[in-house]
């Protein structure tokens, strides 16, 4: 049998100190790729990094809005720091004041 191919993706703000012919986990890197993030990114974007509604990003980036009402466009580093944080759920019934 061959050898099989897995894929790390790393999120840094830093570059990592990973190098070709490096040995690492039991495996030996061969490729590395580095992606360019666009400066102004749409919700269809975020939509299929993060597996939201596009509802819901749109709520919750509502104030962050760089495009018209139509075309929803958002910083990229602002938006990802948005959404990656871990949501809260809220539990139990809502205050009756």
């Amino acid at each position: 049998m061959g050898a099989l191919k897995y894929t790390i993706t790393v999120e840094a703000d830093v570059e990592p100190q990973l190098y070709l012919g490096q040995n690492i986990f039991g495996g030996k890197i061969v490729q590395l790729k580095m992606e360019d993030l666009p400066a102004l990114v749409p919700v269809s974007w975020l939509v299929e990094k993060y597996g939201l509604a596009k509802t819901t990003i749109i709520k919750k980036l509502e104030g962050y809005n760089q495009g018209t009402e139509g075309k929803h466009l958002y910083e990229t580093k602002v938006a990802m720091m948005i959404l990656s944080k871990p949501q809260r759920n809220k539990r139990g019934a809502k205050r009756v004041n």
